[in-house]
């Protein structure tokens, strides 16, 4: 497992040179996110789901990554409301503290070290046909300058996703039992091996220019989304696996691990695209991000 780990941050470490020598040129790093967004993570979802048995994908680890995402945002939606930080900033700071970086990074960990993509499937379908739009409604709703979105573009947000819909498909065709013939499964094994180095690469590369500095108004609430998410989150995720639900070292780290991963930078765009709490947002990402890495490795050591 630390072999595994020690191979991902190589690749991660390539990727953070590509992006701080600009190799790729300015728009490297959309290019390759376009790709591995539109084709090579849809083609990785499907194939990885369908070719397993639905109790695989929908499973206690998933319910357990589920409910500590849902825990720990309501203590951060309660301490906002309590510290009278505001809708919008409330809204945008709990999705730090609950939304993980379930793509760029959460496949790849769980592919290459954990042994299957289906892991983090719960987590991703819960955050984007669910969260998401619940979100975007208050944010929306709560829009000073009146701009909203209308409720079809809220409520067809999980299925604008490709990965999303893959990951859909997969599990309609997981658990009707059918069979993908190989002449058409293969090609999109081909595409999802060069998936995971992508993602990995990609976040790599994201990893530079990034400062978690912000405002004084914005040390409070960016302190908690990073307790509560580096902390609290694995804790929870530990308690939940062990005293609730009995499960085994392995199924433990998985979900303490998924509990683990960093914010989402998806929670960054909505920041960026709502223009609230952008400072909380990514101070939050880029913390969560460094110390993904010593919590992942600790775990690991701690239960073997």
């Amino acid at each position: 497992m630390l072999k595994g780990f020690f191979v991902v941050g190589a690749v991660l470490l390539v990727g953070y040179v590509l992006g701080r020598t600009n190799a790729l040129g300015p728009h490297g790093t959309k290019v390759l996110s376009t790709l591995t967004f539109l084709v090579g993570l849809p083609s990785l979802m499907f194939s990885m789901i369908a070719s397993r048995h639905i109790s695989e994908v929908l499973s206690q680890t998933g319910l357990i990554s589920v409910v500590t995402a849902v825990a720990v945002m309501l203590i951060f939606a309660v301490a906002g409301a309590i510290g009278r930080w505001g809708v919008r900033r409330t809204t945008i700071g709990a999705l730090a503290t609950g939304i993980v970086n379930s793509t760029n990074l959460g496949v790849p960990l769980s592919l290459y070290i954990l042994g299957s993509a289906t892991f983090v499937t719960p987590i991703m379908l819960f955050q984007l046909a669910i969260l998401t739009p619940v979100a975007l409604t208050i944010l929306d709703l709560t829009d000073p300058d009146g701009k909203r979105a209308s409720v079809g573009q809220i409520l067809s947000t999980p299925f604008r996703n490709p990965v999303t819909v893959a990951a859909i498909l997969g599990i309609i065709v997981s658990a009707s039992g059918l069979e993908i013939p190989a002449l058409a499964l293969d090609p999109l094994i081909l595409i999802s091996e060069v998936t995971v180095p992508l993602m990995l690469i990609i976040f790599g590369m994201s990893l530079h220019g990034l400062s978690p500095r912000q405002g004084t108004g914005d040390r409070a609430p960016t302190l908690l989304a990073v307790i509560l998410k580096s902390g609290v989150h694995p804790l929870l995720a530990w308690a939940l696996a062990v005293v609730v639900f009995h499960l085994d070292s392995f199924s433990t780290f998985v979900v303490v691990a998924c509990a683990i991963l960093p914010t989402g930078q998806n929670v960054v765009l909505y920041a960026v695209r709502y223009g609230v709490a952008q400072k909380i947002a990514q101070s939050t990402a880029v913390i969560t991000s460094v110390l993904a890495v010593p919590l992942l490795l600790g775990a690991a050591w701690l239960m073997g």
